[in-house]
């Protein structure tokens, strides 16, 4: 396995660190592991052919069941996915992409983990947690808007974003998902900043950042298991919007909505691997999702989905 990590400020992990990943629907797993690669220079690939598995049709259907679970009250949020399959004229290098990705990576984290026959890579915007010895901070990432043109246009779009009842209503479940999970596993209830906005290169989000202090017994381990998958990345109920994510896509997530992170005893890291890409020989698969609540309209949705692939333009370009 051989990988790549960088935070918002562009800092590696630590040497000597742990790398784990664990994917929507499983269990964590510890990665054998090189050093970390040094990125080569950016690279792109052209795409030849390009796929919306499912397509708007099917996709915007499977929206609208879910619509009628929500309001019959059966399901509160539910985030679906779709997924991109991009044909392209040569084998790109993962490594050449992200440093590319990198280049765009206003407020994330770039990583790519390599394996003999795939890679996984992206830019996400999402932390779900970090640790400094017993001191621990998470975040609620939720509702999604454009980045505008000019500064005001910028500035007009996180004022709706702010003010948004359908945004915000995508947005509590998430924040309430980190108060009722982490307080317990906290010496006190945990805190949190007010509601602010959260910027990257193409789309920006509402976000709050938790805090609190972990009790002595608290393990990493414990923190990924009752966190994951949050709402931003499930739903809630957290069962029933899982049960309806696994009947509704028509694929596998794999470590797309999973979790990436490196530990050591004094520190740890994780992210949620969304904004993300499987590369496999010629072909690449963008992810992306978005949250389905009361007052969500299928077709808005849509065009969210692929206001968050605009981070690959210029990367993996038609």
């Amino acid at each position: 396995m051989k990988f790549y990590w960088s935070d918002r400020e562009g800092k590696s992990p630590p040497s000597g660190c742990t790398l784990s990943k664990r994917s929507f629907s499983s269990q964590i797993q510890t990665l054998s592991l090189a050093k970390q690669v040094e990125l080569p220079s950016p690279r792109s690939a052209k795409v030849l052919k390009q796929t919306f598995f499912p397509d708007r049709k099917t996709w915007i259907e499977k929206v609208e069941k879910a619509l009628s679970l929500i309001n019959r009250k059966e399901l509160q949020k539910v985030v679906l996915a779709r997924v991109c399959i991009l044909e392209l004229d040569h084998a790109p290098d993962p490594f050449a992409i992200a440093s590319s990705l990198k280049q765009k990576a206003e407020g994330a984290f770039v990583f790519c983990l390599q394996s003999k026959t795939d890679a996984f890579l992206g830019a996400t915007p999402e932390r779900l947690f970090a640790r400094k010895e017993r001191a621990i901070i998470s975040e609620a990432v939720a509702g999604t808007r454009r980045r505008g043109k000019t500064v005001e246009e910028d500035e007009m779009l996180q004022k709706e974003l702010l003010s948004s009842s359908k945004d915000l209503l995508e947005f509590s479940p998430v924040q309430l998902h980190l108060q009722n999970v982490l307080s317990p596993l906290c010496t006190h209830s945990v805190s949190f900043t007010p509601i602010s906005i959260h910027k990257t290169k193409n789309v920006q989000h509402l976000y709050t950042q938790c805090t609190g202090t972990l009790k002595n017994s608290v393990k990493d381990h414990d923190i990924i298991t009752s966190l994951h998958p949050t709402p931003a990345l499930c739903g809630t109920p957290r069962h029933k919007a899982f049960s309806l994510i696994q009947e509704l896509e028509p694929f596998d997530r794999g470590l797309y909505g999973g979790v990436i992170g490196w530990s050591t005893p004094e520190a740890s890291e994780w992210i949620v691997g969304i904004r993300s890409c499987l590369l496999r020989g010629k072909t690449a698969t963008l992810f992306s999702g978005t949250g389905i609540v009361e007052g969500s309209n299928p077709e808005t949705e849509w065009d969210e989905l692929n206001q968050k692939l605009k981070l690959y333009d210029g990367i993996l370009d038609h």
